[in-house]
């Protein structure tokens, strides 16, 4: 089985209080009593955030055009701070790895950053290139499945799973839906990568025991982008909690009867966390105590919502705060468009 060898995360330098993000955009939506009585909202467990830019930048009328230029320009930047702390932090060099995924699901590029990304690093140039788009926030337990699949077949490897996610870059002052606001309330910007090693590669970490993808039927609605002449636009339903309480502990408990698990053999819950009301549906369909859901609700108010790298940061604070033991079970849960979950069973 292959294993996690080390996570690496970064954020960027402009910090910003819910406090504040809240009142830029009181001032923001003065003239609109929808969007006002919405700012409720920013009750959403967040308590700071970190982007590219200063909060200035967010509040001027920037094109498409140049908000995704910053992506790739600031996006490159932050993706190779977190990949060069998790080849550092394993001791690895660059030219040691032979596969790199990439996930993103905030901005656009061709060659896709992964290419801009692998000559600052020092990459081989044989090392083969997976960039993947379109899973929003459940593509980084996504791309640690596609790397595990990948290495099974190659033991003597080593692939980088790089999430980058400017949400940032996504706003607009003059988008005035009601998930316009949610995303204002919740997302933030990140970083993560991390070093998985196959089979025959004598490494430490847990091992990835089992993994499991699921495409829920109807329910492409529930979550998304819509592309408009002004840049993407979250689309995001209120049937996200009902779908969890509904319909993601039958998939769990089934995915763990096949790793001949069951939920209390678990230690730890490694999740995305999409906001409180989602934490909150977790610890009810699951019936999780808060302990157990702790680095989940920690790295949302710490952090924010990250898309796809919000997982691998929590999957990072368990690692290095709570040192799990031998013999210990973990499970990471993202769920993302599709409407889809990624899953995986962790062993130490």
């Amino acid at each position: 089985m292959p294993r996690i060898e080390s996570v690496g995360t970064a954020l960027p330098n402009h910090v910003v209080t819910q406090a504040d993000a809240r009142a830029a955009c009181e001032r923001l939506y003065a003239g609109d009593a929808r969007l006002q009585r919405l700012l409720r909202v920013f009750d959403s467990g967040v308590e700071t955030r970190h982007f590219a830019f200063p909060p200035d930048y967010y509040l001027s009328r920037r094109s498409f055009e140049e908000r995704n230029a910053g992506y790739v320009e600031q996006g490159t930047i932050l993706a190779e701070a977190a990949a060069r702390k998790c080849l550092d932090r394993a001791g690895v060099s660059a030219d040691a790895v032979d596969h790199i995924l990439f996930v993103t699901t905030t901005g656009l590029a061709t060659p896709s950053v992964d290419a801009l990304l692998a000559p600052r690093l020092g990459l081989r140039k044989d090392a083969r290139r997976w960039p993947l788009f379109g899973l929003g926030c459940a593509a980084g337990a996504g791309a640690l499945i596609r790397a595990e699949e990948l290495l099974k077949g190659h033991p003597k490897q080593r692939a980088l799973v790089v999430s980058l996610e400017l949400c940032g870059q996504v706003f607009a002052p003059g988008a005035t839906k009601a998930t316009d606001v949610v995303g204002a309330a919740l997302f933030g910007d990140g970083a993560a990568a991390v070093l998985v090693a196959g089979d025959d590669l004598p490494v430490a970490g847990p091992l990835i025991e089992a993994t499991r993808t699921e495409l829920f039927e109807d329910t492409r609605h529930i979550m998304g982008w819509d592309f408009t002449s002004d840049g993407m636009r979250l689309v995001l339903s209120k049937d996200v909690g009902d779908l969890v309480r509904k319909r993601l502990r039958p998939v769990v408990e089934s995915f763990l009867l096949s790793a001949k698990l069951a939920l209390k053999d678990l230690d730890y819950w490694i999740l995305h966390p999409g906001g409180r009301r989602i934490i909150d549906a977790y610890r009810e369909t699951f019936e999780c105590s808060d302990s157990l859901l702790r680095w989940t609700r920690n790295s949302l108010a710490r952090v924010g919502n990250l898309s796809s790298a919000s997982v691998l940061f929590t999957l990072n604070d368990v690692l290095d705060e709570a040192r799990p033991s031998a013999g210990e079970k973990g499970i990471m849960v993202a769920l993302g468009p599709g409407f889809a979950t990624e899953m995986l069973v962790l062993g130490w």
